[in-house]
């Protein structure tokens, strides 16, 4: 279990996430901040980070412009980008119609000629590759071969000029000039027809009449041009192949009379014939023995049987009847057991020393006496006849072992004649084959000198195409979609590796290596202290319960021990550090344990203002550290005890006269860290954002482990990214992230169901809570820019009207009876009403 991502609620319960990915972290940490300042803390968002570039992904991702490719991202960046595709698409489609419309249209025509590797005489169709292949040695024997080989010469220059001259005295009234006729023969095209002594001729031009006129005139003048040369040829080959024959021949004879002494000396015939009758003696002995074996089992077993007998008459049950004296032995146990049943009567109805009883004993001794002395006399004819099977066994296998010998050495002999008879057979053979053959060449060159039979026939005559080859609309159309759609996915693909923005949950943990330990809702609020004390005012609410399940989790013995001070970090105002750190002080509260809320954030401390608590300089926990020297101040007098039972908060005013960087070096924060832990179950640590200042890292190092808040579409991958290598190489533990501010009908991006789609572009459907399915959302909103286009007159109302739904929809949720279609009711009476608002930060 501990290998699988475990999510708590679905489309039904509030959408929580609970990773359990080790992270792994690359490279070295780098602070970032620039030149743009933001408040108290220098640059968010614009400007480089410590040398490194805002947006670099560095690792593998750096590797690759595209990022890493898998059918989830895939199907989510199309799903978000899928305009763009369908701009690519129309893109395509459109330069595919421009390309349509602007090639030129080409006509094609193909006649086909015969390549016969066989001549024909007056007698019949005889073959004549004898003369060929003595004439043209290098054409080869199969027609792949000699239509390779004759290739260049029907493309030859001279073919050409004769193709010229053919189609000149055929159409002299043409006004084709030669350098187009050239330029289309150039691009000619000639195929062998798979399995077949077909050759295709392809020509293409612009002119249709050309193009046939040409394929035509190709393929006589292919035909006339193999004439010649076969005429040459076979009045060469006449005299060659008679000079070969004759060597062949004497070369035959030769191999012959080798042949016929090699047969004489070692007559293989009579080994062949010894070796037989060495075969059929061997397989009569086996037989004869496998039988012999067969009785001997038999006997043995039936020696064991009747042993068994002689010693116990009762162990009897049949023999076969094979066995010696086998009837003879049944018949007295058969009168045993008559005996034996006599005497068990009367024993049973009358004393050992009754007359009848005494009787019958006599009768059953005698009975057994019988039966044993038939089983003795078999088992003496049975062993007789054992030893009298194994005599013959012995015999035989002597005699089986001297006919493999002999069998074994005529082998030998046979094998070594027989190799040398069949590589002599071989070479007479083959010398006979090929006498054979330049005989019929000799034959066949003689009749196609004499009867100058060509190789070579024209067949199908081109005829005038009607329709042209190009352009290929299902080509041009099908390759312009195929390469707009590659193009407009790989381009989605480039833009979506290049946002620098985290919108789902695939980012943080495949890009970013860190854990999810919580996905928190969107809480429709217009105060700061609203949201922080939401787990107050209510219980049940599905941000309540994403806060409660974070802490199941960390209580968990996996994370026990790291957090009994937990400190929450962010990389940029507004991503609700202070609420969620106020939240989880008042879930472990909650839950019975002692716990001080601390506001470390020295610069901007917002604590007091949550909690409602006012403090002087005296109370305020900057102004005591930074007053503290090398004294230890009693930092439980600064301890402000609110209405919550068990929680304890710690609160600073601002930094007037207080410098920040010099108290996180000082010795006064490692003493009350010791104070807080000695007093303390939980101490909850709401720190400044990491940025420029380095007082996060120092906090980092002495906490027992930092939780990173992230807020989709407004958390950066690179500020996160350098977050956690700077603290990982600090030495602190971080456990992961909380995914912040998610809107109820978008949170199903953040679910594994969704395949990471996009987390507020897709919307997929509505987001129950429990059993009721009630969407409704609680999430919070404190941004940092005040929503436009509203009076303050317009915001009261609706604000007072969302607040009028929210309570109308916990006591539905409580009471069981909220509708199915409840959330898209409210969700549409609240759109606008109740909008993230602007506070201090």
């Amino acid at each position: 279990m501990a290998d699988k991502s475990i999510y708590y609620g679905g489309k039904g319960g509030s959408p929580m996430y609970y990773g359990t990915r080790k992270p792994m972290y690359y490279g070295a940490g780098q602070h970032y901040g620039g030149a743009a300042s933001y408040g108290a803390y220098g640059s968010y968002g614009g400007g480089s980070y410590g040398g490194l570039a805002y947006g670099n992904k560095g690792g593998d991702e750096a590797a690759s412009i595209v990022g890493t490719i898998t059918f989830s991202r895939i199907l989510r960046v199309v799903s978000q980008r899928w305009l763009s595709i369908f701009v690519f698409l129309l893109v395509g489609l459109i330069v595919s119609f421009a390309i349509y419309r602007i090639s030129p249209t080409i006509y094609q025509a193909t006649s086909e000629f015969t390549m016969d590797m066989r001549r024909s005489s007056a007698g019949g169709m005889r073959g004549g590759q004898g003369a060929i292949a003595d004439a043209m040695p290098d054409l080869g024997t199969t027609y792949v071969e000699v239509f390779n080989t004759r290739v260049p010469d029907w493309r030859s220059e001279k073919l050409i000029t004769k193709i010229l001259q053919h189609y000149r005295s055929t159409r002299p009234t043409s006004v084709v000039s030669d350098e187009e006729i050239i330029g289309a023969l150039a691009g000619s095209k000639l195929e062998l027809v798979r399995n077949s002594r077909i050759i295709t001729i392809s020509i293409r031009s612009k002119l249709p009449t050309l193009c046939a006129d040409l394929a035509n005139a190709y393929a006589e003048s292919i035909e006339a041009f193999t004439d010649e040369e076969n005429k040459i040829r076979c009045d060469k080959a006449v005299s060659q192949i008679h000079g070969n024959v004759e060597r062949k021949s004497r070369e035959v004879d030769k191999l012959q009379k080798q042949l016929l002494d090699f047969r004489t000396a070692n007559k293989v015939d009579a080994l062949r014939s010894t070796l037989e009758t060495i075969g059929q003696s061997l397989s009569k002995t086996t037989a004869d023995i496998l039988t012999l074996e067969s009785s001997e089992a038999q006997l043995v077993e039936w020696e064991k049987m009747l042993d068994a007998v002689q010693k116990d008459p009762s162990s009897y049950g049949s023999l076969s009847t094979g066995v010696p004296r086998a009837q003879e032995i049944a018949t007295e146990f058969r009168a045993y057991q008559d005996a034996d049943g006599e005497y068990q009567k009367l024993i049973i109805s009358f004393t050992d020393s009754h007359p009848e009883v005494i009787a019958a004993k006599k009768m059953l001794d005698l009975a057994r006496q019988r039966f044993l002395d038939a089983a003795a006399r078999a088992l003496q004819t049975g062993r007789s006849t054992l030893q009298v099977t194994r005599n013959q066994l012995s015999s035989l296998r002597q005699k089986q072992e001297d006919l493999r010998s002999e069998q074994a050495s005529v082998a030998q002999r046979i094998v070594l004649a027989e190799s040398g008879l069949k590589r002599l057979e071989e070479e007479s053979a083959i010398a006979n084959e090929l006498l054979k053959s330049l005989m019929t060449n000799e034959y066949e060159a003689r009749l196609s000198a004499e009867s100058n039979n060509e190789i070579v026939r024209v067949g199908r005559q081109a005829t005038i195409p009607e329709k042209p080859v190009l352009p290929n609309p299902a080509l041009i159309f099908g390759a312009g979609l195929f390469v707009s759609i590659a193009l407009g996915v790989l381009f989605v693909l480039v833009l979506d590796n290049l946002e620098d923005t985290i919108v789902n949950l695939s980012d943080i943990e495949d890009r970013l290596s860190l854990k999810v330990l919580a996905v928190f809702p969107h809480v429709r609020s217009k105060k700061r202290e609203d949201v922080a004390k939401a787990l107050v005012t209510n219980k049940h609410s599905m941000f309540s319960e994403a806060v409660a399940g974070l802490r199941n989790l960390l209580d968990s013995p996996r994370y026990e021990a790291l957090s009994h001070c937990i400190l929450l970090i962010s990389t940029q105002p507004g991503e609700g550090k202070t609420i969620t750190s106020t939240s989880l002080a008042i879930s472990y509260a909650q839950a019975g344990r002692k716990v001080l809320h601390v506001d470390f954030d020295l610069r901007r401390p917002r604590l007091a203002k949550i909690w409602g608590v006012d403090i002087d300089q005296e109370h305020s926990f900057s102004h005591v550290l930074q007053n503290a020297g090398t004294s230890h101040p009693d930092f439980s007098k600064l301890v402000n005890h609110i209405t919550e039972p068990h929680l304890d908060v710690i609160a600073s005013l601002p930094p007037e006269g207080v410098s920040p960087a010099t108290i996180f070096g000082s010795s006064a924060v490692t003493d009350f860290f010791d104070w807080a832990r000695a007093n303390y179950d939980h101490i909850v640590v709401d720190a400044p954002p990491y940025g420029l200042v380095g007082d996060v890292v120092s906090l980092s190092v002495l906490v027992d482990s930092v939780i990173i808040m992230c807020c989709p579409d407004r958390t950066h991958f690179t500020p996160i990214r350098c977050c956690s290598r700077s603290l990982t190489e600090a030495g602190a533990n971080i456990l992961g992230t909380i995914v912040n501010d998610i809107e109820i009908s978008s949170a199903s991006a953040f679910s594994p169901s969704t395949g990471g789609h996009g987390y507020r572009k897709y919307g997929y459907g509505k987001y129950g809570y429990g059993k009721y399915g009630y969407g409704y959302g609680y999430g919070y909103g404190y941004g940092y820019a005040p929503t436009k286009g509203k009076k303050d007159g317009e915001k009261s109302g609706k604000k007072d009207k969302a607040k009028k739904l929210d309570e109308k929809a916990t006591d539905a949720v409580d009471n069981g009876t909220a509708p199915k279609d409840a959330s898209s009711e409210k969700k549409n009476e609240e759109s606008g009403a109740s909008k993230q608002f602007a506070d201090e930060e």
